[in-house]
């Protein structure tokens, strides 16, 4: 690696760094290099997805204004069009809620949607690019029918049985504002972690979201919590994207001792203890999350070494993912399938990918996917993002 390359990551990783610690406490003051970097600053903030909830936690702090204007100038940007869109996703998801539970569908709203009315001071703050709904796998095609008459179609996906447990469907409005849905039937696309926890239990214990309106409801504070660390951990391992750790932060910050005892207690009993161990010293180390250490010692304690089979390690690459989901299924029957799955998707979608019509061409497009994926599926990385 170049120099010039090694200074860019090491500016880039005290960016990120200087971000982390005014989220942890919004009075840090900036040191004359810090605030000489500021452009840094922003584009850490802004990549990470928190620059408008950094701008509000200063402005509630009374400190913003101490802060260089060229990082108040792009804060003020971002919130401002992050308060826009997120009026009119809110008109749109409360039409979305009531015209499914009109047709009779149990629906959550789930991971960052849900966090952004229930536990950040304002929804636009919690920046979003989707919303996620959680449903029952028996009322799927209601649904497609119902987001149908709203005006959503599918989007261009991949599909299968066991390849994935959610579908997305979006929609452009007359404002040019792009609503997607995110529906999932199973709380993870990972099969080891597909079925720790049911659609039913989830809705026994569900909470509204006031709001959102009298259709909208989503899990409780413990789960939410269970769910975003799993969400985590089963589909960005070993990720460091400060926003969903601030999420871990909030959620577990604002539990009651019954309810930590509750989680560690939910997270053992589905053999969760090691995944949900690692999310949650992350959050007290950054965040200084209070109340965690009588929690994470109980887990610990609570791990056995079947556990870590929800557990991939940070650095990680694509095919690792799938060799998880291999030996997470229990017959080689759906691990035939799953693979089949993988290599051959659908027609419709490999028609649509590289816009082909000719049946005659279509073995050569998938023998391109194979080739041409083959380096992202073993390129091991990090992935911080």
């Amino acid at each position: 690696m170049t120099a010039h390359r090694l200074a860019a990551r090491d500016n880039s990783a005290e960016a990120t760094a200087v971000v982390r610690r005014v989220l942890r406490d919004p009075h840090y003051t900036l040191t004359s290099v810090e605030a000489a970097n500021i452009f840094a600053v922003v584009e850490s903030a802004t990549a990470h997805r928190v620059l408008a909830l950094l701008a509000a936690m200063l402005g509630a702090a009374g400190r913003l204004d101490r802060w260089p204007s060229d990082f108040r100038r792009a804060a003020a940007v971002a919130e401002r069009d992050a308060a826009a869109i997120d009026c009119i996703r809110h008109a749109e998801l409360i039409r979305v809620l009531d015209a499914l539970q009109a047709a009779a569908v149990q629906t959550l709203i789930f991971k960052g949607a849900a966090l952004a009315y229930t536990h950040y001071p304002a929804s636009h703050l919690r920046e979003r690019t989707d919303t996620d709904l959680l449903i029952a796998r028996d009322d799927l095609e209601i649904v497609e029918r119902q987001l149908t008459l709203l005006g959503y179609t599918p989007q261009h996906e991949t599909t299968g049985r066991l390849v994935s447990y959610q579908s997305h469907y979006g929609k452009r409005d007359r404002h040019g504002v792009f609503h997607a849905l995110d529906i999932h039937w199973k709380v993870s696309n990972r099969h080891a972690l597909a079925d720790r926890i049911g659609f039913g239990e989830l809705w026994d214990d569900r909470v509204p979201v006031a709001a959102l309106g009298r259709s909208a409801a989503t899990v409780s504070a413990v789960d939410a919590l269970l769910l975003a660390l799993m969400h985590r951990a089963g589909h960005h391992p070993g990720s460091t994207n400060l926003l969903w750790v601030y999420d871990l932060h909030l959620v577990s910050g604002r539990l009651t001792t019954a309810e930590r005892q509750k989680a560690s207690a939910r997270a053992a009993s589905k053999g969760l203890a090691p995944l949900v161990n690692e999310g949650l010293q992350l959050s007290r180390d950054w965040f200084a999350t209070p109340g965690l250490d009588v929690m994470m010692t109980t887990l610990r304690n609570a791990a056995s070494p079947a556990d870590t089979a929800a557990v991939i390690p940070g650095q990680w690459a694509q095919a690792d993912i799938v060799r998880h989901d291999l030996h997470a299924l229990s017959t080689w029957g759906e691990r035939r399938r799953l693979v089949r799955e993988h290599l051959f998707p659908p027609v419709s979608y490999i028609r649509g990918k590289y816009r082909v019509q000719s049946a005659f061409l279509l073995p050569a497009f998938y023998a391109w996917r194979i080739v041409a994926g083959a380096p992202r599926w073993l390129r091991r990385s990090d992935h911080t993002g």
